[in-house]
């Protein structure tokens, strides 16, 4: 959205720079750039004033015209434009102008007169389509200001990106408050009267609401013997500054009350409006509406539509009916302002695919209780641009009143959050430059919202007001950065770098993958996964939310290995979604990591032989970022699934976290796909809380034993391992599984493990009493727990 740096300075005396003013908003959390609204060329299209107009003597529809361009001799101009007349003010393209479509503007002979410029048309200068005659300029209009001053009246146009929960900030006046309250400055609300007839509104029109969940307020006001024409020139520049192309007078009014307050409005016609009655109500099934855009558009009860006795006149939030369109005879004006349900504008915006400014604001929050303002100030502009009169009052049908709410603030919890000293004087003075009305008692504000700010509904958005307007640059940092969590969790954005650092570093390539796809790709990975599915998707293929990265991952791999780039180590950390009925919107996202190797993870050497990628690489990757980033240690069990073979349930803490296996089909399109793949549910109480500690080095020898037990097939070595490290004591360093065995001469439903178990004192040489000791201890834990059996001790 574009605002004028002008319009502002109507509201509150301000004299700072405009690139000053502009970094003023975004550190009051409007984030705002300058921007430039005409193109360059306007520099060269200056205000010429007409001083004669004769008839070009070899042709009869073009006139030689003598024009002041404000500096110098008058320069000769020959114009085709049956509009042009001595007196007027026009735009003149000089000599050496040069268009966006790369003509220039040279001296130039037409029947043998020579001219020295052109008169430009609104087409021409790209702010119309209108080619009937030149554009003509207001009277005040000083010969030789280029046009870009004209238009914008030297103005400056400030860009603003609002985050969706700011609805207030969508007009000059919430802008200025802001600022108001940053700058400690006093908001001047705009000045006007309402001078009405003697004639009461409510015998002309009567509205009625068929829904008042959709339209909770509607309110009109009628104006009669209005005069359409064209806008003055300061209207005019502060659209376009805003980025809106002026139309007339009345539709300018509109948008000029849309761009101060942020409160769309309507005007119809009044002559066609039949019945004397606007009814509020949804459309039916297959009904109809031209809108203003000439567009036929068939409609269902997802669509709020403003009727009269007879019709629908206009798409309620979003667009109006052609059938209603203020047009140059019309005199007669019906004027809207209502508040309708911000779901209801959204849904049928997007069922029509149709967005506008004003679906834009009505989506986001519009405020009910400032309609009789906005229609006020509407018609009353009106009148001062078109003439007229007002008839006597306002028809407001509001059958439930909507209510400020009351958000208890306590100071000290606001200070703690902030890490700041902030009095309650100060705190107390930022509500009320932000119109959020209270009373305090020993730090205690009871806080009545206006409902201009939808987005204020708890203890925490307030305290995010006191630090936008107290200015987070001006909270001072502490003498160490300390994380309001004592065991120095890291944040998901920080675990997320790690995560990508860690594989990065050791050859991985990180992909990324498309949120959406068809509702039929959705390989189950972990079994409990329910798509969510879009009302209104794109196209087929992007018809749901992922809830995984598997079908992504495969699609990036199956892609490389195809063009002969089979060697892969790919991995995705992203978002997914999926149903969730237990939470309050039905949904739940979490963060997933999935992991996929292929080919060789080592290539051959002159040294070596390559080293194909299998299950153990892949899972010792993944212990590693466990094990490295988190200090966490993770166990596997066997399980089957329907998309793997060989598969890992991957558990920390006993729950399941992951899968890891060898890929089986998994979609028709990737049936030859084959790779190892695992996918990990990232844990939301995950923190890089991994300490780290130091110990010397001991000088005394190590002793080594390897044991070779008998055991059932089934028995996991996880278990073995956790069984031995349980039993063996504080002597035991490190124990390595490098033997498995299986066959001859090993019982059915049996196999061999070998363990290599390194002993190791940090004050003594340990005895071979000692380490027999420990040894036995180890083999009694195997033999309680397994039944295991010596096979063979080797010293």
């Amino acid at each position: 959205m574009n605002i004028s740096y002008n319009w502002l300075k109507e509201y509150i005396d301000i004299d700072l720079e405009p690139k000053v003013l502009a970094e003023k908003l975004t550190d009051a959390g409007l984030e705002a750039v300058i921007v430039e609204t005409l193109p360059e060329f306007f520099e060269t299209i200056v205000v010429g004033h007409v001083i004669s107009r004769e008839q070009h003597p070899d042709a009869d529809k073009l006139s030689v015209c003598m024009i002041d361009l404000g500096a110098g001799e008058a320069q000769q101009i020959i114009c085709g434009a049956p509009n042009i007349a001595a007196g007027q003010n026009v735009p003149v393209a000089t000599v050496g102008t040069r268009f966006p479509d790369g003509n220039a503007i040279k001296k130039a002979k037409l029947r043998g007169v020579e001219s020295n410029g052109m008169v430009c048309s609104e087409r021409e200068l790209e702010l119309s389509q209108d080619h009937s005659g030149i554009m003509v300029l207001d009277e005040s209009a000083k010969p030789g200001t280029n046009m870009k001053s004209y238009l914008s009246g030297n103005d400056v146009s400030i860009e603003l990106d609002l985050t969706p929960d700011r609805s207030d900030a969508l007009g000059h006046l919430g802008i200025a408050r802001d600022l108001a309250a940053s700058l400690n400055l006093e908001l001047k609300k705009p000045v006007f009267e309402v001078i009405e007839s003697n004639t009461d509104t409510s015998s002309l029109i009567s509205v009625e609401l068929e829904d008042v969940q959709a339209c909770p307020r509607y309110a009109a006001r009628i104006v009669r013997g209005v005069t359409i024409g064209d806008s003055p020139s300061w209207i005019r520049q502060r659209l376009q500054s805003a980025g809106i192309r002026s139309i007339n007078n009345v539709v300018d009014a509109a948008n000029y009350v849309l761009m101060e307050t942020g409160h769309p409005l309507h005007t119809f016609d009044l002559r066609y409006i039949e019945g004397e009655k606007i009814i509020v109500r949804k459309a039916r099934d297959k009904e109809k509406i031209t809108t203003l855009d000439g567009k036929e558009r068939e409609l269902d009860d997802s669509v709020l539509l403003i009727c009269d006795g007879v019709k629908p006149v206009a798409v309620a939030g979003i667009m109006g009916g052609e059938n209603s369109e203020v047009k140059g005879d019309t005199t007669d004006l019906l004027l809207e302002s209502a508040y309708f349900d911000p779901i209801v504008v959204r849904r049928g915006a997007k069922k029509l695919q149709l967005a506008t400014d004003a679906s834009h604001r009505f989506e986001r929050g519009t405020d009910p209780n400032g309609i009789p303002f906005a229609l006020d100030r509407l018609a009353s502009l009106i009148v001062e641009l078109a003439g007229g009169e007002i008839t006597q009052g306002m028809v407001d049908a509001y059958p439930s009143p909507i209510e400020p709410i009351v958000v208890t603030m306590r100071a000290a919890r606001c200070n703690a959050i902030l890490g700041t000293d902030i009095s309650t004087v100060t705190m107390s003075g930022i509500l009320n430059g932000l119109e959020l009305f209270h009373t305090e008692s020993e730090g205690l504000f009871q806080v009545s919202v206006p409902t201009f700010r939808p987005d204020i509904t708890r203890e925490i958005d307030l305290v995010e007001e006191i630090g936008r307007i107290h200015g987070y640059n001006n909270i001072p940092l502490p003498d160490h950065f300390r994380i309001a969590n004592k065991i120095n969790k890291k944040t998901p954005d920080q675990i997320r770098e790690k995560i990508i650092d860690q594989l990065a570093a050791i050859g991985f390539n990180q992909i990324y993958g498309n949120g959406l796809m068809a509702v039929e790709e959705h390989p189950a990975v972990f079994g409990d996964e329910e798509a969510l599915v879009l009302a209104n998707p794109l196209s087929r293929d992007m018809a749901s939310m992922r809830t995984s990265l598997l079908m992504g991952v495969a699609k990036v791999a199956d892609y490389n290995i195809k063009r002969r780039q089979v060697d892969l180590k790919l991995f995705e950390l992203g978002q997914v979604s999926t149903v969730d009925l237990n939470s309050e919107t039905g949904a739940r996202e979490t963060s997933h990591l999935g992991i996929f190797i292929s080919g060789d993870v080592r290539t051959k050497q002159w040294s070596s032989e390559a080293e194909p990628a299998t299950i153990f690489h892949l899972k010792g990757f993944v212990s590693s970022i466990f094990a490295d980033l988190f200090g966490k240690t993770i166990n596997y069990k066997a399980i089957p699934h329907d998309l793997f073979s060989d598969t890992l349930e991957i558990l920390m803490d006993e729950e399941q976290v992951g899968v890891l296996g060898s890929l089986k089909k998994i979609d028709q399109n990737l049936k030859g796909l084959s790779g190892i793949y695992t996918e990990i549910r990232i844990p939301e109480n995950l923190g890089l809380d991994r300490r780290i500690h130091y110990q010397q080095v001991s000088v005394f020898p190590v002793v080594e034993r390897d044991l070779s037990i008998l055991i059932d097939s089934d028995v996991s070595y996880e278990n073995v391992e956790e069984t031995i490290r349980k039993n063996a004591g504080k002597s035991l360093v490190y124990s390595r599984l490098y033997d498995i065995y299986e066959g001859k001469s090993i019982a059915s439903g049996k196999k061999s493990l070998t363990f290599r178990l390194v002993f190791q004192n940090q004050q003594r040489t340990l005895t071979e009493k000692e380490i027999d000791k420990d040894f036995q201890r180890i083999l009694r834990g195997l033999e309680d727990a397994y039944k295991a059996t010596l096979r063979e001790a080797i010293l």
